[in-house]
């Protein structure tokens, strides 16, 4: 049995924008000054806990409704590898964070495949409507293997909590 060439290139085509859909992977020749944004079109931010999750090219929300009384660790998160030879790494975000109900915790994080923490940064509690800007320096060992970048919204009882994300890149000096 033989598969039409049109259709065997279609199969693959969409295999691949399946893989993609799930993991992102950026290349960084270490030029000066490159940068990387963790919001746009080539990212997919997946929902964990209570979270939900909606983005598009300029923005990326977190909405966390719970009625847990115990402590939740609720998520987006974005798989990814980041192939350079980097010498310092700086991840600038701007954003807002509000709890309407409850009490939360935010927190940027990157783990690696075994969920070992390689970097944490929390992110200021409950800005309402300001948006604020911080910019951390990352470890190289997030560099040249799979990692999980993560957004948390830790909450300790029932809430309603929001992120709302207006810029996460990286720049690689």
């Amino acid at each position: 049995m033989t598969i039409n060439p049109i259709k065997h290139i279609t199969i693959v085509l969409i295999s691949l924008g399946i893989i993609l859909s799930f993991t992102a992977s950026w290349s960084d020749t270490g030029a000066q000054g490159t940068e990387m944004n963790l919001i746009g079109q080539q990212t997919k931010w997946q929902p964990a806990g209570a979270a939900r999750v909606s983005q598009n090219d300029s923005n990326l929300e977190i909405l966390v409704v719970t009625n847990q009384t115990d402590k939740t660790w609720n998520r987006a998160y974005l798989p990814m590898r980041i192939s350079s030879n980097a010498n310092s790494i700086h991840f600038t975000v701007e954003y807002a964070s509000k709890s309407n109900l409850g009490n939360a915790t935010f927190v940027a994080q990157i783990r690696d495949n075994s969920s070992k923490i390689l970097w944490s940064g929390y992110l200021e509690n409950n800005t309402g409507d300001q948006l604020f800007n911080k910019t951390f320096t990352l470890p190289n060992s997030i560099l040249n293997r799979p990692v999980e970048f993560r957004f948390n919204v830790i909450t300790n009882g029932t809430g309603d909590h929001a992120l709302d994300i207006k810029k996460a890149t990286m720049m690689f000096n």
